[in-house]
């Protein structure tokens, strides 16, 4: 989470550029005061260790008192320095400033202390704001009860499952929320999945809320788990790391933060119940789709002739593993030729527990005496309406007529083009003469110019060489393209057979550093320095859009889930090993810093 650093004004050294830059002034100013201020306190500890520091900040939006306020004297409260930190923001040609003012607050002795509600006069209104608790403990107090904050930065984590139990095959999804108030993000968070087959974990996203009377940060992180195997089923505790502020941290000249420290965070575990799929009246057709589905029917075209062939279009829209279905066996269509279906997937939502799947189906009938395509059929389990439920479409209605090729040859094989004249009989020279092969001149000899040239083309390869070389001797940004060009391709080869051979571990080795190297290269950065973040900081709309982004994130919440032991299969390396391949062409056309 970004920390606000204080504005310095720009130097001038003309008077005009120092009237421009009073004129921009007073024009904020007004704007400034077209907006009503306001005026809030917040701590960024309720809970202190006698002996500990904590943070009390003075925030007014809209508005500035024109220095710190005095704080009046507190029982049991020491306050030491004053920093200052300040913030303008245009948002749809709103101008908005915020000025925060942070004392440090030290307790005399362990009890409760209330501060009350402080006063400040901003231009002619006088604001208050609102009376705050802080309590201070003995030292070796025991920790806060689970859920609550005991940690500096007021930091815990929460792990939301919306119920008890599921099926086995059905998608469960379950939220990470994290509570904080000052710090910044070190990890994602991880949790055990045993029994489990984890989802992706989407890009957190973050708002404000209030807990406890305390003003905090929210940042969520969504995934899905789906269960495995039945049974009892523990999920959690979920896990991370924050860096937060150290205790009796230090503030710069600005009012930023100066020394951190890390923490680890752990959630309340939760478990789920994993029922069994039943067993009575399972649709032969069934073939493990668990969720809430609906089917349409597509066929084109409906009049055709033997052997012509018929497109067959499938829908399987719903909610639930949608990605993972396949399309169940079809005994009455006996008499047609069908080949193998294509699919493709479009989720509903950013987790893909939703969407529309369509197969498209290639079905020759075998005779005429096709009159219909039979009714095609689905089934699935419902884990709301906890039974098997089946959909079908009625059959269609075909018209199939001879082809040319089966049509029989007419006797006769008369035809209606009448007979081709014929030809005379050309006359035949009777005495040739002599004949003699005349040479060609040398210089007419196509060889013989070319070899002219041999020397030419050496000299000119020999120079375009050199320039090349010093080229790139001199253009260091350059060479390392190239070099990072000959590794992208030696890479891809080791990432598609480690993916062949599900090498876990060497695939994910190799997909972090091509990814590093690459983004390394296109933003003049070292490769060490390229994390998850870059993606969320330097790479923008105006810069890449916003599929391959979002592919980039993919990616490297991909390589991030594999330090936790998470396992994919086969197949999943070499799709995500196509991915990186699209990835890595997009970003060679990304504009360099």
């Amino acid at each position: 989470m970004p920390e606000t650093r204080a504005s310095r004004g720009p130097r001038f050294r003309s008077r005009g550029g120092a009237v421009l830059y009073l004129g921009i002034l007073l024009s904020l100013a007004l704007t400034f005061a077209a907006n009503a201020a306001s005026f809030t306190a917040s701590l960024d500890r309720d809970t202190i260790t006698l002996g500990e520091s904590t943070t009390l900040t003075l925030t007014f939006e809209g508005g500035d008192p024109g220095g710190a306020p005095n704080l009046p004297p507190i029982p049991n409260l020491q306050v030491g320095g004053v920093g200052q930190s300040s913030q303008i923001s245009v948002v749809n040609g709103q101008v908005s400033s915020t000025v925060s003012y942070a004392y440090a607050i030290t307790a005399a002795q362990p009890g409760e202390i209330t501060i009350p509600a402080l006063a400040a006069k901003v231009g002619n209104e006088t604001l208050k704001s609102n009376p705050l608790k802080l309590k201070v403990q003995k030292p070796g107090t025991p920790p806060a009860a689970p859920g609550q904050p005991a940690n500096p930065g007021g930091a815990f984590l929460k792990l939301l499952v919306p119920k008890p139990q599921v099926y086995l095959g059905e998608i469960l999804p379950i939220e990470i929320q994290l509570y904080v108030q000052m710090g910044k993000l070190a990890e994602m968070p991880h949790f055990k999945e045993e029994g489990f087959t984890l989802g992706k974990m989407l890009q957190p996203t973050q708002s404000q809320t209030i807990f406890n009377n305390l003003r905090y940060n929210l940042i969520t992180f969504k995934t899905y788990v789906m269960a495995a195997k039945a049974g009892k089923l523990d999920i959690g505790p979920a896990v991370m790391s924050l860096n937060v502020p150290a205790p009796n941290a230090r503030r710069t000249f600005f009012g930023e933060i100066a020394d951190w420290q890390t923490i680890s965070l752990q959630s309340e575990p939760a478990s789920v119940q994993a029922l069994p799929l039943p067993k009575e009246n399972v649709p032969a057709n069934f073939k493990g789709a668990v969720g809430s589905f609906s089917l349409n029917l597509n066929v084109s075209p409906t009049n055709v002739a033997v052997g012509d062939p018929i497109t067959i279009k499938v829908q399987i829209s719903g909610r639930g593993a949608v990605d993972a279905v396949t399309l169940p066996d079809q005994p009455s269509w006996e008499h047609f030729k069908l080949y193998p279906p294509t699919s493709d997937f479009q989720p509903g939502d950013e987790l893909g527990i939703s969407g529309t799947k369509t197969f498209a189906i290639t079905a020759v009938p075998d005779s005429m005496d096709v009159q219909e395509l039979p009714s095609f059929s689905f089934s699935y389990f419902d884990p709301d309406q906890k039974s098997y439920r089946t959909l079908t479409q009625p059959a269609v209605a075909l018209t199939v007529r001879p082809s040319a090729a089966s049509l029989p040859v007419a006797a006769g094989g008369s035809t209606d083009n009448p007979q081709a004249p014929t030809r005379d009989i050309v006359h035949i020279k009777p005495r040739i003469g002599t004949l003699a092969q005349i040479q060609s001149p040398l210089l007419m000899r196509s060889w013989f110019v070319g070899l002219q040239a041999v020397p030419v083309i050496a000299w000119l390869s020999l120079l375009i060489g050199r320039k090349q070389r010093e080229k790139l001797a001199n253009n260091p940004r350059l060479r390392r393209q190239r070099q990072v060009e000959q590794l992208i391709r030696s890479g891809l080869r080791e990432l598609r057979q480690a993916a062949s051979t599900n090498q876990h571990e060497a695939f994910f080795t190799k997909l972090f550093q091509l990814l590093r190297e690459q983004l390394g290269e296109r933003l003049d950065l070292p490769a060490s320095a390229i994390t998850e973040c870059v993606v969320e900081e330097k790479l923008g709309p105006d810069r890449l859009p916003a599929n391959t982004v979002n592919l980039l994130r993919e990616l490297f919440q991909a390589c991030n889930q594999a330090r936790y032991a998470h396992q994919e299969t086969k197949d999943e390396l070499v799709a995500l090993a196509d991915k990186a391949e699209t990835a890595l062409s997009e970003l060679k056309l990304m504009k360099t810093e």
